[in-house]
């Protein structure tokens, strides 16, 4: 007969089901780590997803398995996943990668590198646990400051060159134990001149270099004819010293433009500036503002020599002064007024006649209305 050990089976029964169980708990704890791992998968791509950097999970050869928003407008990429183009910077992320790979104490390469488009940009390339990564930014804006800044320490020492020599040499002549009352003066009125001209070199230096440092400036909306009306008061004064007279002249009303009224009030006292500065006495500056499709025309014209010809298409470069004899400038008041515009996504005109009974120079351009004042 075959007999059944009762003992043995309930214990074989209880290892089975504590198996069983085991089994199943161990499951459902992978499970939900796997539900955790792919939640936080989630979380982690929503991320990247919004993230103000770019972020690349290299693939096989000249491929990529993921590219964030980021990285796809600053690439040019058409899809999160796919092939690089046939472009210059794509061998060069292969060569990073290249250099990645190799292991030892490279921990990753970083680059800069210009794009088509005429943007730069930098990446940084890494290796973590057999995959490639890269890290891509912007960096236009900062070598563009950083160019700028480097051209302006450059520009400015070469302009300085000529006053710094002049003030030496008469500080020399003063020392001369017989040097005539006159000739002293003449050497103290010279001191005076050139330091004024250092003055304004520097503070228009300082001005333009802050400027196009910059990476935006603060616009908003403003009533143009208080910022005119302003520039035109600190002005009045210097023009009725020199008997020339301004006006100003202005639809009614005016709607608000988008701008920066510091910036604005820059643009207009150069400009009238400049029309005093180079007029005789007896010629006229005057100011319009008038309205435009496109938003506010403005213009300021005087009645003076003009400008010649062959100076007109340079007189926004900097440093650059048409030869005009008793007038004093730095030769950047109107390079600020081009930048200053840039900015408000204008640009500066200059009409002039240099010739015949009727002379003097128009500078124009317009500024944009302010969102919610076009028709």
């Amino acid at each position: 007969m075959f007999f059944i050990d009762f003992r043995l089976f309930i214990s074989g029964l209880l290892a089975l089901v504590t198996i069983v169980a085991i089994i199943a708990i161990a499951s459902d704890r992978w499970r939900r780590k796997r539900q955790a791992a792919l939640y936080g998968l989630q979380e982690i791509r929503q991320v990247l997803e919004q993230a103000p950097v770019g972020l690349l999970a290299l693939g096989g050869s000249r491929t990529y398995r993921y590219a964030n928003p980021y990285a796809r407008r600053l690439l040019g990429l058409p899809s999160p996943a796919g092939s690089f183009p046939d472009a210059e910077w794509a061998s060069l992320l292969e060569a990073d990668r290249d250099a990645a790979q190799g292991g030892g104490d490279t921990v990753g390469r970083y680059r800069t590198v210009s794009l088509p488009s005429g943007e730069t940009v930098g990446w940084w390339v890494a290796r973590s646990e057999g995959r490639h990564v890269v890290f891509v930014q912007d960096v236009t804006a900062q070598q563009r400051a950083e160019q700028a800044a480097g051209y302006l320490l450059s520009a400015l020492s070469h302009e300085l060159r000529t006053p710094i020599a002049t003030i030496l040499t008469h500080l020399e002549i003063l020392q001369l134990p017989d040097i005539s009352t006159e000739t002293g003066q003449q050497s103290l009125r010279l001191l005076k001149t050139e330091t004024q001209r250092m003055s304004r070199l520097v503070h228009r230096m300082l001005e333009l270099g802050r400027l196009e440092t910059s990476a935006e400036i603060e616009l908003g909306p403003i009533a143009l004819l208080g910022v005119v009306e302003q520039a035109v008061a600190q002005m009045t004064p210097q023009a009725e010293e020199r008997q020339i007279a301004i006006s100003l002249q202005a639809d009614t009303p005016l709607p608000l433009v988008l701008g920066n009224a510091d910036y604005l009030l820059q643009v207009f006292l150069n400009l009238l500036d400049n029309g005093c500065k180079y007029s005789q006495p007896g010629d006229r500056v005057e100011v319009t503002l008038r309205r435009h499709q496109e938003g506010i025309e403005c213009a300021v014209c005087d009645t003076g020599p003009g400008i010649p010809a062959e100076h007109l298409p340079h007189v926004t470069s900097r440093f650059y002064r048409a030869n005009r004899r008793g007038t004093e400038g730095s030769g950047l008041g109107l390079a600020l007024v081009k930048e200053i515009l840039r900015r408000h996504q204008s640009r500066l005109e200059i009409e002039s006649r240099a010739e015949g009974e009727e002379t003097g120079t128009c500078a124009r351009f317009i500024l944009p209305l302010s969102m919610g004042e076009a028709e």
